[in-house]
């Protein structure tokens, strides 16, 4: 893309922020080296000269769609899951979370985020989730990986999308919730923060339903991947960000060992509960964004669609100003180097995109260094 369509985004991201502003009812392992361990070889592709998506593994593994690693082709290469995460302190740690390839977190109502976790390889999970309602833009994000999406009921305008506008195949845990090992969705308790699922449940949710579960053949993939790596040479230091989400607080450390960053909110390491580790990202997407309050309700509802809006790339220490773009309801939101107006690269691995109320994206704060960073120390 020229660097002349990023600066018409950047108009039209103005232009956008003016109407906006007069309009406050908006329509709708690091491996162990004991000798306990097994050591696992990294499996080089068959022909390095293929294109990324048609490399295929000595071990017949492609690369996932969704982090561009390698993953089980019979996963790799089928409709990816969305489910919604409760984030609130009452329900942590999560489960299952580690696994997913690519998460989503929003504030919804209330100052609390919620997030969405988008699955290939959901394998071998005995639990997932809390499972919590839909948010509207949640559905937005989930229509753009032809993504099944299994959420526990939801506000008005989410259903609006999900049963009138039919933007994804859906699966509501409360109609399919049962005893578990017989039902796609199971409580392990009788409070609200009970509700999950597992690999067996959401096989059979999809089953229940009838979704296909193969990708179309144009399927055209969310992100693009650097296969060599993207160092962002051009970017600023950036070790620490500290997020503006008033309630949970989060944060992310980078650690030079493994090129990762950590994820801390309320204080803590935030862990899945299956593993016990700390959640990592490899690439963390922030996506500044117009937003509103629903008339006569708390429900907030983000601009996304046929909009573009401004944000920034961190990977590898470093980070880079971007533009966003989605045309449609079920568009594919890209995201372009502002200075080059290419399409970024991704690293390989998973991706953390913050959605980012724009009123408020001054008071996330970003670290060159750590050490400057007090919870760093």
């Amino acid at each position: 893309m020229k660097k002349q369509l990023v600066s018409a985004l950047l108009v039209l991201t103005m232009c956008t922020s003016l109407i906006a502003c007069g309009k406050d009812e908006a329509d709708d392992t690091a491996a162990d080296d004991t000798a306990s361990n097994t050591v696992q070889e990294v499996v080089e592709p068959v022909d390095d000269s293929a294109a990324f998506w048609e490399q295929v593994s000595e071990d017949g593994k492609v690369r996932s769609y969704l982090t561009g690693d390698w993953v089980d082709a019979g996963y790799g290469r089928q409709r990816p899951v969305a489910v919604m995460i409760e984030n609130t302190k009452a329900c942590l740690p999560q489960y299952g979370i580690g696994n997913a390839g690519v998460i989503y977190e929003c504030v919804v109502e209330g100052g609390i985020t919620r997030m969405m976790a988008i699955f290939d390889d959901y394998s071998g999970l005995d639990q997932i989730g809390n499972i919590r309602s839909s948010r509207p833009y949640y559905v937005y994000f989930a229509s753009e990986y032809d993504a099944i999406y299994m959420h526990a009921g939801g506000n008005p305008a989410a259903f609006e999308l999900i049963d009138d506008k039919n933007l994804v195949d859906n699966i509501n845990a409360l109609t399919v919730e049962g005893t578990k090992g017989k039902a796609a969705a199971f409580r392990t308790g009788k409070g609200e923060h009970t509700l999950y699922t597992n690999s067996d449940g959401i096989a059979k949710g999809i089953e229940k339903l009838g979704y296909d579960t193969e990708l179309p053949a144009n399927y055209e993939p969310h992100f693009t991947f650097a296969a060599d790596g993207n160092d962002l040479s051009s970017g600023e230091d950036c070790q620490a960000i500290q997020l503006y989400y008033y309630t949970n607080k989060p944060y992310w450390i980078y650690n030079e060992d493994d090129g990762l960053y950590y994820r801390y909110e309320f204080n803590q390491k935030q862990v899945d509960a299956i593993t016990g580790e700390q959640l990592t990202a490899k690439n963390i997407i922030i996506q500044n964004v117009e937003w509103w309050t629903y008339e006569g309700s708390q429900y907030l509802g983000y601009l996304l669609s046929y909009n573009t809006g401004t944000g920034k790339y961190i990977s590898n220490g470093k980070m880079i100003d971007i533009v966003w773009s989605k045309d449609g309801d079920t568009d594919i939101t890209h995201y372009y180097d502002l200075n080059s107006g290419e399409e970024i690269q991704l690293n390989v691995g998973v991706t953390w995109i913050q959605a980012c109320q724009r009123d408020y994206t001054d008071e996330t704060v970003y670290y060159a260094d750590k050490s400057e960073f007090s919870k760093a120390n």
